[in-house]
């Protein structure tokens, strides 16, 4: 099936306009797109079959089947696709203010997002391509309204509390605290903790955060105060000793974290 494909590249001061949308079949060769400069409108390809690979600062996320890459204006792009995993993606670049909304939701310029209503998303997404392709009439008017769905049930899938990865990487996010506890004296690794949930930076804070209200960092610092209260209260450990024990390389940056903590300094509980 030929590949869909319209390009117009702009900023529209209005409510919302489509640019540009299609859907390729990733099936003939391996793809690799990289903009330096990004586009001066916002960007989403998403996957509706196999699945891609999103380089953000400096790691490469896979981007499963039902899932997108939101790119900000301005921000650089760098997605691939392997011919092995004959892939196929839809995509849309749009600007208006009602992108704002996204601001408010995102928490980086880049992210990958689950969606949480596929067959709502694929079938609006499926007709705003046709209706810009048609080029009658009225195919602005209904492309718009089609990625106004679009944008509706991305934020949807932004919100803490309908995230999808909560309920489809529930494993593997216990599986990072898991490792945590098991591993808190390590250096505290969000990007590890990120990969083992197959998401982004970003998307492992956000679920982290919605799932234990507290983020990676502070939960693992707090396993390692706990851990020190529970030696210096049991044990003839010394502070320093104590410090390095569960991870701290200065005793001073020790003490001041336990006080944030605890309300008192290492000593007080020899």
């Amino acid at each position: 099936m030929p590949e869909i494909t319209f390009s117009s590249e702009r900023v529209y001061d209005g409510y919302l306009a489509v640019n540009s949308c299609g859907k390729q079949w990733l099936t003939d060769r391996d793809y690799d797109t990289v903009r330096k400069n990004g586009r001066i409108d916002y960007s989403i390809h998403y996957v509706v079959k196999g699945r891609g690979y999103f380089e953000t600062n400096g790691d490469t996320v896979q981007i499963p089947e039902g899932s997108l890459i939101l790119y900000f204006p301005g921000i650089r792009h760098h997605y691939s696709f392997k011919k092995s995993d004959s892939s196929v993606m839809m995509w849309s670049h749009f600007s208006g203010y009602s992108c704002d909304i996204l601001k408010k939701y995102c928490l980086s310029p880049a992210v990958m997002i689950r969606i949480q209503d596929r067959k709502q998303f694929e079938s609006a997404f499926e007709k705003m391509i046709i209706s810009h392709y048609k080029k009658t009439e009225f195919s602005d008017i209904t492309s718009v309204g089609y990625m106004t769905v679009l944008l509706a049930l991305i934020v949807q899938s932004l919100i803490p509390n309908n995230i999808p990865c909560i309920k489809t990487d529930n494993e593997n996010l216990e599986k990072a605290v898991n490792y945590m506890h098991e591993n808190y004296n390590q250096t505290i690794d969000i990007g590890l903790y990120a990969k083992m949930c197959c998401v982004t930076k970003d998307h492992f804070i956000r679920i982290f955060k919605a799932r234990f209200g507290t983020t990676p960092y502070h939960y693992q610092m707090k396993i390692r105060i706990d851990r020190a209260m529970e030696r210096l209260e049991t044990t003839p450990i010394t502070v320093t000793s104590c410090a390095e024990a569960v991870g701290f390389c200065d005793i001073a940056h020790f003490s001041k974290i336990f006080k944030k903590f605890t309300g008192h300094t290492p000593s007080y509980y020899k």
